[in-house]
């Protein structure tokens, strides 16, 4: 018999887990998941994405919030635990065409924001900002995030489902997180989902910086907390092979050469560990929505891990009252953190 004390959750990539951590504080959570944390796979993206905080360009005030309340999080767990794969860094963001907000709305949430005097731009580039942001070392954290779950009762189980009455049998839940990414596309039957390809390159490094360049190309260098090195890149193809491209390896390599005065000139292109994954895009952007007993949360394309918290905190609220509304602030996403690591059994009345 289903229980309503359960809730059901549909993949174990950073939205799945997320979302399992903040109800794992007041429900029962089984998650149910062809992948889970340390697959190395390429039919799921959250062990291979950039996971970098770089905040998205957008006039919704709940993806605002979204991105808002997942800074929180991080940042908070940036400060405050030094081994779980979640670290601080300084970001210079570059654009190398007009047309972009130079006054944006992440000016006032992300630390120590300010704009790049024009004197100091690389060539060809047009307007830059730097301010402190972070990274994630998706490795590192899955697992870590696994362990602190299965230490709240979460349970864990691999299925690749073929349909959500499915999962709802499988875990036993009248309520379900549908938080599959790619497989949304089945599972929900929506057919703007597609998978984004993207090639990115580790590389051993002593670069401690972030650098994103968007305009007529897209190019970054993340550095992977505790690993001693950096993630460059990057590419969205619409391929479907995980062939890798050597071409666009050279290519990537003179592109972030170029955004960071020469740092990786003496790379050997030989000597990287390439990486293809697929991210789980929709043409219609991030879905969080709830119909009926099933609340939908996929859609996030890259941005995965920068709407991941945000995207709980709103599941939460969904799963609560229903679909009333985005009510939670940044603040308010703190105080539900504490809560949950503080043991809260019920966030009722307490916020």
């Amino acid at each position: 018999m289903k229980d309503s004390t359960h809730i059901g959750i549909i993949g174990a990539g950073i939205t799945g887990l997320a979302c399992a951590h903040i109800l794992s504080s007041k429900y029962k959570v089984i998650i149910v998941a062809r992948d889970l944390p340390g697959d190395l796979g390429t039919k799921w993206a959250s062990p291979w994405g950039g996971a970098v905080f770089h905040p998205q360009a957008t006039n919704s005030s709940v993806l605002r919030k979204m991105q808002s309340d997942s800074f929180a999080f991080y940042e908070k767990l940036a400060k405050e635990n030094s081994t779980c794969g979640v670290q601080m860094y300084p970001m210079t963001e570059y654009f190398d065409t007009e047309g972009f907000d130079k006054d944006p709305w992440y000016k006032s949430l992300m630390p120590d924001y300010r704009v790049v005097p024009s004197s100091e731009l690389p060539p060809g580039i047009v307007f830059g900002v730097k301010y402190t942001s972070l990274a994630i070392n998706p490795l590192i954290f899955l697992p870590w995030l696994e362990s602190r779950l299965l230490g709240r009762g979460v349970n864990f189980f691999r299925k690749e489902v073929s349909s959500l009455e499915e999962a709802k049998a499988i875990t036993g839940s009248k309520l379900l997180i549908n938080a599959s990414g790619v497989g949304a596309k089945h599972l929900a039957n929506d057919t703007s989902v597609h998978p984004i390809r993207g090639q990115t390159m580790f590389v051993k490094s002593d670069v401690e910086r972030l650098f994103m360049l968007e305009g007529t190309e897209y190019t970054y260098i993340i550095p992977r907390p505790l690993s001693g090195g950096v993630i460059i890149g990057g590419v969205k193809s619409e391929r479907l092979d995980t062939d890798v491209d050597a071409s666009l390896k050279a290519n990537i390599l003179a592109r972030v050469n170029r955004i960071s005065k020469g740092a990786f000139a003496n790379v050997d292109l030989e000597d990287v560990q390439d990486i293809v994954g697929f991210r789980p895009g929709r043409r219609e952007g991030l879905r969080v929505e709830r119909v009926g007993s099933v609340v939908h949360a996929y859609g996030a394309g890259g941005a995965g891990y920068i709407y991941s918290f945000g995207v709980a905190v709103r599941v939460w609220e969904l799963v609560e009252g229903g679909g009333a509304g985005y009510i939670y602030s940044f603040g308010v996403a703190v105080r539900v953190w504490e809560l949950v690591e503080g043991g809260e059994k019920d966030l009722r009345g307490k916020l």
